[in-house]
C-alpha cells in the first residue's frame, strides 16, 4: 500500500525507541553474520484467543508473532504478546460499551489483539497504530488473517479497521491527525522508559475527544522502574483524572474543569 511506502523506518526496543537504535542493531547484526547457531530454533509463535462478542457468539483470534525470548523480540518489543494485552482485551469484553459505536484508537498496538477485539465488539471505527515498522508488518498480517476480505483495511458487519504508523509527541501527532479525535484510546504495556511518558500523554491529550473521551491503559510490567504514580501525575498535568476499577487497568478521563471548558 502507498501508506506503507511512506512510513519511516523505526524500531522500538526495551531500552528506548528511534531510528538510531535501529541503526545500532543493524550494525550489530552485520557483525554477527559470520556466526552460525547450530542450535537455532524456530522463533515464531502463534497466540490464540477466544473473544466473547455477545452471550451467544465467540470469535477465535489467531495472532502470529515471535517468542518472548527470541532475538526478534529483543530488537523490537511489539512483535510478541505481552501480558497486559490479554488483560486489556478481557476488560474490553467485560465493558464493551467503551467500544460499541465508538471511534477507537490504539497506541502501540503490537500484534493487534486489543484492536481486533474492539473491532469485533462493535467499534464504529478502529485505528491501530505503532511506530515500529517491523511491528506494523506483523500487525497487518494479523488483521488480514483475522478479519474478512483479507486486506489491511477490512470490514465485517462493522466499519473499517485500519493500521497506521504513529510516533508519539510533536510534530508527529499533529501530522497524524489535524482534526479527528477519538472517543476511546487504548494502550497496553506501552510505557517502557521514563522518557516515553511525556510524548505518550501529549499524544493522548491531543487526540482524545472532549469532554467524554476515555483513555484505557493496561499495565502489567513496570519497565525500567516506571512507577504508577509517575504515570498518573503525567496524566493529571494534562487535565486527565485517573480511576482504577480493575487490577492493572487505568481509566483516564478529562477532569471536571476541562469538561466544562469544552462542553
Amino acid at each position: 500500500m502507498e501508506m506503507e511506502d511512506k512510513e519511516q523506518p523505526w524500531i522500538e526496543s526495551p531500552n528506548g525507541w528511534g531510528a538510531q537504535d535501529e541503526q545500532e542493531k543493524d550494525n550489530d547484526n552485520d557483525n554477527d553474520d559470520s556466526l552460525i547457531d547450530l542450535f537455532e530454533t524456530d522463533p515464531n509463535e502463534d497466540f490464540a484467543f477466544h473473544i466473547r462478542i455477545n452471550p451467544n457468539t465467540t470469535k477465535t483470534i489467531c495472532l502470529r508473532g515471535f517468542k518472548l525470548d527470541s532475538e526478534q523480540t529483543d530488537r523490537s518489543t511489539g512483535v510478541t504478546l505481552w501480558k497486559a494485552s490479554p488483560r486489556l482485551a478481557k476488560y474490553l469484553q467485560e465493558n464493551s460499551v467503551v467500544c460499541k459505536g465508538k471511534s477507537v484508537l490504539e497506541l502501540g498496538a503490537g500484534l493487534g489483539l486489543c484492536g481486533i477485539t474492539a473491532h469485533y465488539l462493535g467499534a464504529k471505527s478502529m485505528l491501530m497504530t505503532d511506530a515500529d515498522t517491523q511491528t506494523l508488518q506483523k500487525m497487518r498480517e494479523n488483521v488480514r488473517q483475522n478479519c474478512p476480505l483479507g486486506d489491511v483495511i477490512t470490514t465485517t458487519n462493522n466499519p473499517a479497521i485500519d493500521c497506521r504508523q504513529l510516533m508519539w509527541g510533536s510534530p508527529h501527532m499533529e501530522k497524524f491527525s489535524e482534526h479527528e479525535k477519538y472517543d476511546t484510546i487504548l494502550g497496553a504495556d506501552v510505557i517502557y522508559t521514563h522518557g516515553s511518558i511525556q510524548p505518550l500523554f501529549d499524544t493522548v491529550a491531543f487526540l482524545l475527544m472532549k469532554p467524554h473521551g476515555i483513555f484505557i491503559l493496561s499495565r502489567y510490567t513496570k519497565w525500567n522502574g516506571v512507577d504508577d504514580a509517575v504515570v498518573i501525575e503525567a496524566a493529571k498535568s494534562r487535565c486527565l483524572d485517573c480511576d482504577r476499577t480493575s487490577e492493572g487497568i487505568f481509566l483516564f478521563r478529562w477532569n471536571e474543569n476541562e469538561s466544562k471548558r469544552s462542553g
